[in-house]
């Protein structure tokens, strides 16, 4: 990701450190938010994601990487969050904090500027930020890349260009399935790609709908492709075992999504079973 939106900060890490995610103890911050009306703190409220990045300039160099995700919000100011976590994550870590801010809906201009600024009685305050708009970008130039980021981007991209039309989306998903096996990309870096791009792009299940049909039609056709969609062509399988509510049906499904190819976490996800007793199943002790 760094190499795509931020590569003079990529190229200034140190490889033989590793970073450090922080995400958990942002939620202590919560008790400084507030809502953008006043009021209490808001608790659900903190920082999306927070890095422990280190710099190759010295021993002790250190930056934090603020990542938020803003969608369509409400009457919030954008800019003014940023720079109160920026001020709030720098008094508790002493670090610089460098900001970056994904926009997955237009905005208008002042709140998606990357700018926030505030002067009076002889006071200037400016804080400036870089702004990812994962709705638009060059879809060729993303198509062409080798960074997965970039093609998550590319599934954001399309998921914007594509709401309400489940024929384009069913038309993308399938497009990127071509590019990922022209690409050689294994199976299992395939389905965490897909699986993804089918929770951004959003396909509605709906049996009446032909395009989505087809698609399943053409899944029983090539194996290998219903394979990397387990996702969606299993989904109906996976929905009803689950209203069952049954163990047995949870193990009896990661049994057979498993013999698909798909990994232990991804199962146990999808099945809401321990991780532990899929591994089981899947070293054959269960």
């Amino acid at each position: 990701m760094l190499r795509s939106v931020l590569p003079d900060l990529a190229s200034d890490l140190d490889p033989t450190r590793p970073v450090t995610f922080l995400d958990k103890e942002l939620r202590r911050l919560a008790r400084f938010t507030r809502k953008a009306e006043g009021g209490d703190p808001d608790s659900n409220r903190y920082v999306d994601l927070l890095a422990d990045v280190p710099l190759a300039e010295g021993e002790s160099a250190w930056i934090l990487l603020h990542a938020e995700v803003q969608g369509r919000g409400g009457n919030e100011n954008f800019p003014l969050r940023m720079h109160r976590y920026r001020g709030l994550l720098e008094g508790r870590y002493r670090r610089p904090v460098v900001g970056l801010a994904f926009l997955i809906e237009p905005l208008p201009p002042i709140q998606s500027q990357g700018c926030y600024l505030w002067e009076r009685y002889g006071t200037r305050v400016l804080y400036e930020f870089p702004v990812v708009k994962i709705f638009e970008g060059d879809e060729e130039k993303l198509k062409a890349s080798d960074n997965p980021f970039d093609l998550a981007h590319l599934a954001g991209l399309r998921a914007w260009k594509s709401r309400g039309n489940e024929a384009r989306k069913l038309d993308y998903l399938k497009e990127m399935l071509l590019l990922l096996d022209d690409r050689g990309w294994s199976h299992d870096e395939k389905a965490q790609l897909l699986v993804f791009m089918e929770g951004v792009i959003h396909i509605t299940d709906d049996e009446s709908s032909r395009e989505y049909e087809e698609w399943e039609e053409e899944l029983e056709r090539d194996k290998e492709a219903r394979r990397m969609y387990v996702s969606i062509s299993e989904r109906k399988g996976i929905k009803k075992g689950m209203e069952k509510g049954s163990e047995r049906a949870r193990v009896q499904m990661a049994g057979r999504m498993l013999a698909r190819g798909m990994d232990v976490a991804t199962v146990a996800d999808l099945t809401e079973l321990p991780e532990s007793r899929v591994r089981a199943l899947a070293e054959g002790r269960e």
